[in-house]
């Protein structure tokens, strides 16, 4: 079974982590292990991770060895695929969850990062400040390097990452998702400019989702910009199967369960698609689109301005004339109990918009 490895930040225990996060949730629901490693007060009073320290930075030694550790143990003693091992963070355990990517790339498949920093962000007391103001800038090249030198005469593939910062983070300043970012499209040795971008993921206003793509055209890295978004978790509490997660000092309820989404974009869970074309002409007629059918279900589907509807009956299916720019179609289903499903926005690509 995969194992996912989930870090606390500041002020955080495992506990409190688990119940924001909903990871068990979705643990038993599909099938994987958790593992929740705990910062202990002797180590630091307000229990954060200390990725701001060098002895904890190092490979092999400190803190990281110490989850590494953890990690070898479940391998040892579960059944553990050792090509599903994933590390997701808030905060300092955001900024400990890059770490342990970067020291030991090998171990990891992906990791999901909430309001963290790059690689090597802060190796003291002043520079971990310098950092979380959003004030440790480097070139994508240098970025790269940095973790590169870490790991000499490593060849292989670096693991891939997901990306969560809010926009209105007054603790971890949003300049670190970017740079973050620089780090590891560096590492995949692509740009850093996304392969698409998604204004209004999943129709929400607030979240803006950014991929971007390497030779074989997969997803490495996956950016999410949240508006009005301080230094939180995104949770969309409730008891319907695609809801979860808990609010609280550090978890902020947008409509968005980034637990579900997360286990999405890790590929621990298939994700729900909606099937069509994803390249257009210009003004190209009769475009269907559907998703699987339920029949105590309802759909509502959302498309650009400029397209016409041919036919939608609120059904799993719509078929449109599209317009003559590029845009997004969502569509969400409701089921008998009102519990809502929400399908993946497909971007739809105009070839020849603008001319």
């Amino acid at each position: 079974m995969p194992l996912v490895v989930v870090l606390h930040g500041c002020l955080q225990c495992a506990g409190s982590v688990a119940k924001q996060t909903g990871w068990n949730k979705l643990a038993e629901e599909y099938g994987c292990y958790i593992l929740y490693p705990e910062q202990r007060v002797i180590n630091n009073v307000e229990k954060c991770f200390k990725w701001y320290k060098r002895r904890h930075i190092k490979k092999n030694k400190g803190e990281n060895y110490s989850i590494k550790k953890m990690i070898d143990f479940m391998k040892t003693n579960y059944a553990i695929d050792s090509s599903k091992i994933y590390i997701t963070g808030l905060s300092a355990g955001a900024a400990m969850s890059v770490i342990m990517m970067a020291d030991y790339p090998e171990t990891f498949n992906s990791g999901a990062i909430f309001a963290g920093a790059p690689y090597k962000a802060g190796n003291g007391i002043f520079t971990g400040a310098m950092a979380m103001m959003g004030w440790r800038l480097k070139t994508p090249q240098g970025w790269g390097d940095i973790v590169r030198k870490n790991n000499p005469g490593y060849t292989g593939k670096y693991p891939n990452i997901i990306i969560y910062q809010g926009n209105n983070d007054h603790i971890v300043n949003k300049r670190n998702g970017n740079e973050l970012m620089e780090q590891w499209t560096n590492l995949h040795h692509i740009p850093s400019q996304p392969s698409e971008t998604v204004s209004q993921f999943l129709n929400n206003k607030d979240i803006e989702r950014n991929v971007y793509r390497d030779s074989k055209n997969k997803d490495v890295v996956i950016f999410y910009k949240v508006n009005r978004l301080g230094h939180a978790l995104l949770v969309n509490p409730g008891f319907c199967k695609t809801e979860g997660g808990r609010t609280g000092l550090f978890a902020k309820d947008k409509n968005f369960h980034s637990t579900l989404w997360t286990a999405y974009d890790f590929g621990l869970i298939s994700v729900p698609a909606i099937s069509g074309k994803t390249v257009l002409k210009k003004e190209e007629k009769n475009v269907s689109y559907l998703v699987p059918y339920s029949n105590k279900s309802t759909y509502e589907w959302s498309f650009p301005g400029g397209c016409s509807v041919v036919k939608n009956d609120n059904s799993n299916t719509i078929t449109l004339n599209w317009g003559v720019s590029s845009g997004s179609i969502n569509v969400t289903e409701t089921d008998s109990l009102f519990c809502k499903k929400q399908y993946k926005t497909l971007f739809v690509k105009v070839v020849n918009e603008g001319k």
